[in-house]
């Protein structure tokens, strides 16, 4: 996907709540190196979200990656798409890669089922990194999105056009050329198959109950009491960085890092900055 980055995955699949999943690791094959989890956003894909970053990040450790059931390389089943049914397909994902204790890193909505997943297994997580996290916060997009899939959901059956697909991929970064023209393609042909606009639907259904039950979500997501990272950009249009005051005070131990240059993806736009940072907060993993 990133041309100017030698980079390659090792790919592989499982099976997880009743769907093959695309996985993809990088880094030490040694079966005692410490392992990173790392879980992407709402209508990405692992190469996508973690080929800029991933690179610089320490060799020594394992990093795991999934493409999100309804997203990428996995199947995309007819299913609720809420909380429930990712964490279900987490846990199988869990289980049938044979992890132990990992750190466990995600973005948007993966930020959201990883925060939702280290408080109901905290001991399985020796460190969360959250980077733009969703489920944090009532964002007037998501409510407009969540209503929208519920009144009229053929918004998200139709077809959509590539400019469309541009333009909100666009929206994601400060400056479009960040965006590597491969990507932008990709999400295009991804957006033709109906079953993932499906997907796409059902996070924003679900989103409704979210709202709803933010006080016991977020007392979930503080049953997590290890090392915490949150990174955010200072830009971002679809979960606002003022909401990183949401997350200092459910983690009060957390590290925050504000970025300047980046909107909702910084991955991509200072995977520099963002990549030093995390490895800085990755660097005990090795003690």
């Amino acid at each position: 996907m990133n041309p100017s980055v030698p980079f390659a995955w090792r790919a592989g699949r499982v099976l997880a709540a009743g769907a093959t999943l695309a996985t993809f690791e990088t880094g030490s094959r040694a079966s005692d190196a410490p392992v990173v989890l790392l879980l992407h956003g709402l209508g990405h894909w692992t190469d996508a979200a973690w080929s800029r970053v991933v690179p610089l990040l320490d060799p020594r450790l394992r990093y795991v990656a999934l493409d999100l059931p309804g997203f990428g390389a996995s199947d995309k089943p007819a299913a609720p798409y809420d909380l429930g049914y990712f964490r279900s397909a987490l846990d199988d994902a869990v289980a049938a890669l044979g992890l132990g204790t990992f750190a466990l890193v995600g973005h948007s909505l993966g930020g959201f089922i990883a925060a939702a997943y280290a408080g109901a297994q905290p001991d399985r997580v020796s460190h969360l990194a959250l980077i733009a996290p969703a489920g944090f916060s009532r964002t007037p997009r998501y409510v407009f999105f969540a209503f929208a899939s519920a009144l009229a959901p053929w918004l998200f059956t139709r077809r959509p056009s590539r400019r469309f697909v541009q333009r909100t991929l666009e929206c994601s970064v400060v400056d479009p050329a960040a965006l590597d023209p491969a990507v932008v393609e990709q999400a295009y042909e991804l957006a033709q198959d109906p079953a993932l606009r499906k997907a796409f639907a059902g996070v924003y259904w679900s989103a409704l109950g979210t709202f709803v039950r933010r006080p016991v979500l977020h007392a979930g997501f503080a049953r997590y009491h290890g090392p915490v990272f949150c990174a955010w950009g200072a830009h971002d249009r679809f979960t606002s960085a003022r909401t990183l005051r949401d997350v200092v005070r459910i983690y009060p131990q957390v590290r925050t890092l504000l970025l300047e240059h980046s909107g909702h993806l910084p991955m991509i736009e200072e995977p520099g900055a963002l990549g030093g940072a995390l490895r800085c907060f990755l660097a005990p993993l090795r003690a």
